[in-house]
């Protein structure tokens, strides 16, 4: 059976996603493989950022001219490579279990190489599906939210799958890298043959007009942080607070991570039919509730409660499912003719910046506690509702 071409681009999507999340379950095993204090982890967890960025804002205009699937496939390249220079970071440990100093930089290149191919395949691959999405299937958001849940998957069956093969088969650290290279070889496969079907414009590598109108700063630009802001937070900054009181933190790791980004992806089709035309819109929602889960991470930090990390896990993950959904929903509508690889770049680019998050948050809460860095996370959700209601208004 011949697979849609909406499928073939969601399962690369997933196969990218899924190569970039796996990483985190195994925040434990670096730092005892390569002897990390808690900050370096979290810096290498983000620093792939440096490398996604930059690939979104090139890749996000040079598909608009050059065609989705010339962005596309590259990712898939760069994704690969990306595991196998983090596979060759901890295979930099000798014999003995000791760290070489060569496995922290491979770690930060390999990191890097990944964010290029998420960089690049959500540049492209979103509006890729836009238009390889039937008109009977066009309507209501379905084509961002099958890029959502594409993405949103891979980022939650990554750890979700890589946190116990970690924990409890032989090669903690190679094991689950090597089941994503499998993974990439089918995939890619597929992807690579898929037809491409939008018209091709002379967009340049610019910001697009429509980044920089109010409806955009104001409505999606202000709060787009706060998504993988949250979504970190859940899996890197939580479970280090408790993990002391679990008997396999490498799987629990896993499973909150696993949590927070499936609970993302099951949202997302509520999500992405909520009404625009209301006085509480879609990234309202998602703000209020982001708010309910900086108050639930203070449980969290004041009890040491492990269960309770669970549930706080799910309230950060639809926070994060209604943002990614809504958000590039927000923008398939604001984008002008041309744009629309453009400003999905730039709508992912501040998306991600929140994954720095979990190394601000290391280098802050020592000094002054977690529960005021929680209040004030609580506090600026609460004014970003009321800012973003002020300019909310139908096109």
């Amino acid at each position: 059976m011949t697979l849609p071409p909406w499928v073939r681009i969601a399962l690369g999507m997933f196969a990218v996603s899924y190569g970039a999340n796996l990483f985190a379950p195994l925040l434990p095993v670096m730092r005892d493989v390569h002897g990390l204090a808690q900050a370096p982890v979290n810096l290498i967890l983000a620093v792939y950022v440096l490398g996604l960025i930059p690939a979104l804002m090139v890749g996000g205009p040079l598909s608009d001219r050059r065609g989705r699937r010339a962005v596309v496939r590259p990712a898939l390249l760069f994704s690969v490579a990306g595991t196998l220079v983090t596979l060759a970071a901890h295979l930099a440990t000798d014999t003995t279990g000791a760290s070489s100093a060569a496995g922290p930089v491979l770690l930060s290149a390999g990191r890097m190489l990944t964010g290029v191919a998420v960089g690049l395949v959500l540049a492209a691959g979103a509006s890729w599906l836009k238009e390889v999405t039937p008109d009977a299937d066009g309507t209501d958001g379905a084509a961002a939210r099958r890029a959502t849940a594409a993405t949103s998957a891979g980022f939650g069956v990554g750890p979700l799958v890589s946190g116990p093969v970690a924990e409890w088969l032989p090669g903690p650290d190679t094991t689950p890298l090597i089941l994503h290279l499998v993974m990439a070889l089918v995939v890619t496969p597929l992807v690579w043959v898929t037809p491409e079907a939008g018209r091709r414009s002379d967009a340049r590598l610019r910001i697009p007009p429509s980044a920089r109108s109010p409806r955009f700063l104001f409505t999606v630009a202000l709060w787009a942080p706060w998504a993988f802001g949250l979504a970190t937070t859940s899996f890197a900054v939580l479970p280090p607070l408790v993990t002391a009181q679990v008997s396999a933190p490498v799987a629990y790791t896993g499973l909150i991570a696993g949590v927070t980004m499936l609970t993302g992806t099951f949202v997302q089709p509520w999500a992405g039919r909520l009404p625009v035309h209301t006085r509480v819109t879609p990234p309202m929602y998602a703000l209020g509730t982001a708010g309910l889960g900086m108050v639930a991470s203070i449980v969290v930090v004041t009890t040491q409660a492990v269960w309770f990390l669970v549930p706080t896990a799910v309230v950060l993950g639809t926070a994060y499912g209604i943002m990614m959904v809504s958000g590039l929903r927000e923008v398939q509508r604001i984008a002008g003719p041309g744009e629309l690889g453009s400003l999905t770049a730039v709508f992912y680019a501040l998306t991600y910046l929140g994954f720095f998050m979990p190394f601000v948050v290391s280098l802050i809460a020592p000094t002054v506690g977690y529960v005021p860095v929680f209040c004030v996370g609580a506090a600026v959700c609460a004014v970003s509702v009321l800012v973003t209601a002020r300019h909310s208004h139908p096109f």
